[in-house]
């Protein structure tokens, strides 16, 4: 009966543990994907014209992460990232990219191995002031590791306008996820591991005072 006990409450934990990681890895904005007339963050206040240029520069954008085609990138980052005081922020901690030649690496990392990104550019938050915009949307990367692994999204960025062009001077990526599951997730791992430890240290202690009582009527 307490071996059956011990399977049931393992595998309630293990379904408990397998909901929060679901949770957590769930596509929160899923329903705009494809989206074409609604707008996440709002649309954003940039002038219709200037929001047109804006999505023109998203869309080309996208169609380099679409395509992913590493002999391109030169021209790719020379004509929709700004040569001074670029900075890009990619998913993981360390990916910190000061100016275009440490952008370029990250673009190419991306392009040559994580997986096809998506962004929904025609819905994304638009603002504008004089020869300044910053945008927002949404999107998801289906992993080359893996195409059963695919994670949400979310891309900001801040574009300046160059000898009439728009490029982006800052840009930041970032997985789409609701970590307070990840949080009570950990939480749990920790008390089953302080349950588990305590288990072996009584089992350790029980063994040791059997193993000196043998010993002692020897």
């Amino acid at each position: 009966m307490k071996r059956i006990l011990k399977h049931l409450l393992f595998t309630v934990f293990a379904l408990f543990m397998f909901y929060l990681l679901t949770r957590t890895l769930q596509h929160s904005h899923e329903e705009y994907y494809g989206a074409t007339d609604s707008y996440i963050f709002s649309k954003g206040n940039a002038p219709e014209d200037v929001r047109e240029e804006i999505i023109r520069l998203l869309n080309k954008f996208q169609e380099g992460y679409t395509e992913r085609d590493t002999s391109r990138i030169e021209p790719f980052m020379q004509q929709l990232f700004a040569e001074e005081n670029l900075l890009v922020l990619g998913t993981m901690p360390n990916e910190i990219c000061i100016g275009r030649k440490e952008a370029k690496r990250l673009v190419f990392s991306d392009w040559k191995g994580w997986g096809d990104c998506k962004f929904m550019m025609d819905i994304a938050n638009v603002s504008a002031y004089g020869n300044v915009a910053w945008i927002s949307t949404i999107g998801f990367v289906k992993f080359d590791l893996s195409r059963f692994l695919v994670l949400p999204l979310r891309l900001t960025a801040v574009i300046v306008r160059e000898d009439d062009l728009w490029k982006f001077r800052q840009m930041q990526f970032q997985f789409d996820l609701d970590l307070s599951f990840m949080l009570v997730t950990i939480i749990a791992m920790i008390i089953w591991s302080v349950i588990s430890m305590m288990k072996l240290a009584v089992v350790v202690i029980q063994s040791v005072k059997k193993q000196k009582n043998i010993q002692h009527k020897v």
